[in-house]
């Protein structure tokens, strides 16, 4: 999916030798884009449990979505800096409501020099709306650590998570523990900026005892970004294994997912703070339970402002 709802921006960590200004940012995003997806499924992010939603068709159609992303943050002295990140994202489909979709997070922090790096602590609240109706409510914690000079960036970040749902699919409620670990290199090889590598491992227990909705989980994402025809381009790729800790169906093995994702991304600068994207992405689930399987496409083209 499109969505990948991580905020690197909560990783950032203060200067240890002296305290640097403080920052804002705002950016706001209106793109218009087609999709399709071959089975009634839905994935928050490419970190998730892929989860069959009851009701949904085979879906495809076109839609316009909204982005907001803000950072702000403010230093105490002492290298010490508190911060907070927010997000949110409104998708319309106006012939496929079924692909409408809502989000709302907020990540406030506080990071405190260690060391040559920076660590960090903080929170991660969020809400989404599927197909126009509440589905899932999110509160965690974020403890990180970052370290960064002029060519590199090395980051760990665990999550510790708690998603409740509404209504009939409070059977989803669950506990997430994921582990990341990023990798940033700026300009790796002659005619690349930079290269991005980040692991996964995760676990997602069902707080309902569901044991074909609890998993172990890992994935490998990597992407690489050059510049062309005045335009930054950026190729991603990244592979995922879910083990299910039983079977969705009695005659069927234990459930095991592997997902693998291709993202292509273009943007060209036309002025101070305004850029145009093109964006293609494809996922792609193969599972041993056949009611999983899946591929997900679309294609979309967006304006951004920065501010």
């Amino acid at each position: 999916m499109r969505l990948w709802l991580f905020s690197f921006a909560a990783l950032w960590g203060a200067n240890v030798l002296a305290d640097p200004p403080s920052n804002s940012s705002l950016s706001i995003d209106v793109s218009f884009g087609y999709e399709s997806q071959t089975s009634p499924l839905f994935q928050i992010s490419p970190t998730s449990t892929i989860i069959y939603i009851d009701g949904l068709q085979r879906l495809k159609g076109s839609h316009w979505t909204t982005n907001v992303q803000g950072f702000t943050d403010r230093h105490l002295g002492a290298g010490v800096t508190v911060s907070i990140a927010g997000d949110i994202t409104n998708k319309r489909s106006p012939d496929t409501p079924d692909l409408n979709f809502r989000s709302i997070s907020a990540q406030p922090a506080i990071h405190l020099p260690v060391g040559a790096g920076s660590f960090g602590l903080g929170i991660n609240v969020q809400n989404m709306a599927i197909a126009g109706m509440p589905f899932r409510d999110v509160i965690g914690i974020q403890p990180s650590w970052t370290m960064t000079d002029d060519k590199n960036l090395w980051s760990v970040m665990a999550d510790i998570g708690r998603n409740r749902h509404a209504g009939e699919l409070s059977d989803l409620d669950g506990d997430s523990y994921s582990l990341m670990l990023q990798r940033q290199i700026s300009e790796p090889l002659r005619g690349f900026d930079s290269l991005d590598v980040t692991a996964v491992l995760g676990r997602e227990r069902n707080s309902r005892g569901f044991r074909d909705l609890s998993d172990r989980n890992a994935m490998l994402h990597a992407s690489i970004q050059w510049t062309l025809l005045n335009g930054s381009w950026k190729l991603g790729r990244g592979w995922r294994r879910a083990r299910f800790d039983d079977t969705t169906f009695a005659e069927d093995p234990v459930r095991t997912d592997r997902t693998t994702m291709l993202d292509l991304a273009v943007e060209w600068t036309l002025s101070p703070g305004y850029a145009l994207h093109i964006e293609i992405n494809e996922v792609r689930n193969q599972s041993t339970t056949l009611l999983y399987e899946n591929r997900y496409r679309q294609i979309l083209a967006g304006l951004r402002a920065s501010f």
